[in-house]
Parts: C-alpha cells; structure tokens; sequence
C-alpha cells in the first residue's frame, strides 16, 4: 500500500496549529500538569484568597475607630458597608468578562495587592470622602481576583475540582472570619497610623502568585462540542438555578451574620458572645465545605445539595427555638451544611460554560453576596415589622426553597455550552 502524503494542502493551518496544540497539551499532561491536581498551585491560590478576603474583612472592626476619629455618624457608616459590598460583589462580573477575554494571570496577582494597599491606607484618610475612594478600590481589588482565581482553580484541579474549589473557598471564609484578630490588635498597641506595616502580606502574596501562577493560555481549556448548539437555552436555566441557589444560600448566611449580635443582646447575651457565636457559624461552617468534595464522588453533587439545603432550614429554626448550648450547636450545624454545596455549585455552573467561567464564578460568588448584602436593608424594615425572630425563622425556610430549586439539576453532567 503507498504511503499518504500529507502536505500543508491536506490540512488547513488553523487544523495544523490545533493539532500542534493539542500535542502539546498532552505532553504537558504527561509532566503532571494539566491532567492532575496540582496541589501546590491551589495551595498559594487558597492563600491568595485567605489575605484578600482578610483584607475585605478589615472595615468592620475598625468602623467605631474611623467613625471617632474623622466624626461621622452611623448613619455614614452604614454606607461605607454598602460601598465596600457593592465594589467588591456586584463589579466581579465585569473583570469576569474581561478576564474571559483576555485571559491574563495579572488579574489573579494584583488583586490581593490592590485590596491590601489601599485598605491599609485608611489610617491616612483626612476625610470621609477619601474612605470611601479608598474603600471602593479596595474593593475592586477584590473583584478583579474572585473570578480570575476561581477559574484558575478549577483549570488546575485536574479531576478533583470539588476539593480544589473547596480548599478556595474556605481558605477565603476563614480568612474573612479571621480578619479582626489580624488587624485590632495592630491598631490597639501601635496606633491607626501603623496599619500600612499590614500591607507586607499583600506584598508577598502578589510576588509569589507573579512568581509561580503559571500562564492561562498554557492550562487545558475544555474543547467545545459543536454538536450540541443547540443547548444554549437548557444551559441558561440550569445557571439561573445555580445563580438562585447561591442567593438564597448567601441571604441566609448573611442575614445570620449580621443580626445574631442584635438577636442576642436583645436576649441578654454580651456582645464578646455575639462575636464568637458569629465565629462559630462561619469559621466551623467554612471548614465544612471542605468535605463536599470527598462526598461528591460518592453520593453525587445533585443529591448533596438538596439533602444540605434541606437539613439546613431546621437547625437554623433551632437556633430561634433552643438556648445555651444547644442553640450554639444547631447554628453550628446549619453553617456546615449551608457552606457544604456552596463549591459544587460553582463548579457545575463552570462546567456548563467552560469558555467563561470567570463570568460564570463572578455571578456564583459576587453577584450572590452581593444580592445578599442589599438585602440585608429592607429584611431590617421587615424585622421591625414583624419581630426579628419571626424575620430569621421566615429565612430559614430559604433553605426549602433551594432545595426544591435545585431538584431540578440533571443528575448527570451535560455537554458544555458553546
């Protein structure tokens, strides 16, 4: 039989620079690259989103500070709040779209960079109007890193990308819920003007992301299935679900969050045992989304997070009903469950559009958190209404809701979108 002869004429150059690619893609694989969980890289990513989101962190505890010392009234503090929640929520879709067209490592870098600068800068501030210039950028420095380095993550995760997306996003929770034990006693011993020495971790945390985050264009990128275009709409409904998914998940985690101490001090409690309830429901909670990963590939992602979200919505009623503690250890419970799914969510929203994923992780993670903080206001009104236990027990049923939500999951993954 002759040989084939293939010449430039046999193959189209863009066909011949696809099979380079792929060619290279599979000896990169082959090194332990793409094709594996590249424990390290995840790693310094999970530490990028401990520093930036402990960065975010720092506004609370220094408020009663800023507001004696530049003489503002609650009524401004409250809009600091909201400035410092909208930039960093509510603008991720925006760097998500730009990251999913430029596909460029330096918005994971300058992220943690951006927000460590400019929040250590508030001990500087000679008014209220440069606090809140300063907290805005600090905020988009924490939107420009949420969808770049959730991408990134799931893109060097390999076949673990629920332990790697778990591993993320508790690294950022406790990073968040640790952030006044970072930053008070800094400003108590040495004064508001030594804040800056805190941009030091910002600065080695970007250096070493610049240093070891490989490029995007050399990680896989999932191929599209041009046989299935026909998906787009199907598409769109499965990321609606995952989208009110997280904003239920995200209202109830917020709106427990910022009214147990008022809760509790309207019941007796000290405020120092507000602080630590809050630091049990987060903290624990966080740490239990490392384990939806491990489950996942065993129960199934779908049923995982309906049983979650289920038993979610009694162990936060719980916490209304008991006391002591039996209370403490419902709300316990219930932040485990709550953060449990909240990583599978992110990566089966991925999963369906591959080739934009930064956009998709923006929507999963800042525009739910961010929906969430807005809500906080008019759920406040309504507590004066109706009484704020009745207002969290009527939250916990969000819980039920999502759950219900997504039943309507596939069971099995589908083809991405185009």
């Amino acid at each position: 039989m002759k040989a084939t002869q293939f010449t430039s004429t046999t193959f189209p150059s863009n066909a011949l620079a696809e099979t380079v690619s792929v060619a290279s893609l599979v000896k990169t694989a082959s090194k332990g690259g793409p094709g594996v969980f590249q424990r390290n890289l995840v790693y310094l990513l999970a530490v990028g989103h401990f520093a930036n989101d402990a960065y975010t962190g720092f506004l609370s505890p220094l408020l009663p500070l800023l507001m004696e010392r530049l003489q503002f009234p609650l009524s401004r503090a409250g809009i600091l709040a909201s400035v410092l929640s909208a930039s960093t929520s509510l603008s991720q879709p925006i760097f998500g779209a730009l990251n999913d067209r430029f596909n460029r490592r330096f918005f994971v870098f300058l992220g943690p960079l951006i927000s460590g600068v400019f929040i250590c800068s508030l001990g500087y501030s000679p008014s209220y109007e440069i606090l809140i210039a300063l907290l805005l950028l600090c905020g988009l420095g924490s939107a420009i890193f949420h969808p770049s380095a959730a991408t990134m993550v799931s893109r060097i995760s390999g076949p673990r990308k629920e332990w790697g997306m778990s591993l993320f996003i508790v690294s950022g929770n406790i990073g968040h819920a640790l952030s006044p034990l970072l930053v008070v006693p800094v400003v108590t011993y040495l004064g508001f003007h030594a804040l800056p020495l805190l941009m030091f971790p910002a600065l080695v945390v970007a250096f070493l992301l610049f240093r070891r985050l490989p490029q995007p264009a050399t990680l896989p990128m999932p191929t599209r299935d041009l046989s299935r275009d026909n998906n787009s709409q199907p598409h769109r409904v499965l990321l609606s679900l995952h989208l009110a998914i997280c904003i239920l998940r995200s209202v109830m985690i917020t709106a427990f969050s910022t009214f147990i101490p008022v809760y509790m001090h309207a019941n007796g409690h000290s405020l120092f045992a507000a602080g630590v309830t809050i630091t049990v429901f987060q903290a624990v909670g966080a740490i239990g989304s490392l384990f939806s990963g491990h489950f996942a590939a065993r129960v199934g992602r779908r049923r995982i997070i309906i049983v979650s979200l289920l038993a979610a919505a009694p162990l936060l009623a719980g916490f209304i009903y008991f006391s002591g503690g039996l209370a403490l250890l419902s709300l316990a419970l219930s932040g485990i469950l709550l953060y449990f799914s909240f990583p599978l969510n992110i990566v089966m929203a991925q999963e369906l559009y591959p080739h934009r994923s930064s956009m998709v992780s923006a929507l999963m993670i800042g525009v739910s958190w961010g929906v969430a903080g807005l809500l906080m206001t008019p759920l406040g009104f309504i507590a004066e209404q109706v009484g704020l236990p009745n207002a969290l027990l009527t939250l916990a049923i969000g819980g039920i809701v999502a759950a219900f939500l997504a039943s309507f999951l596939p069971k099995d993954e589908i083809s991405p979108a185009p």
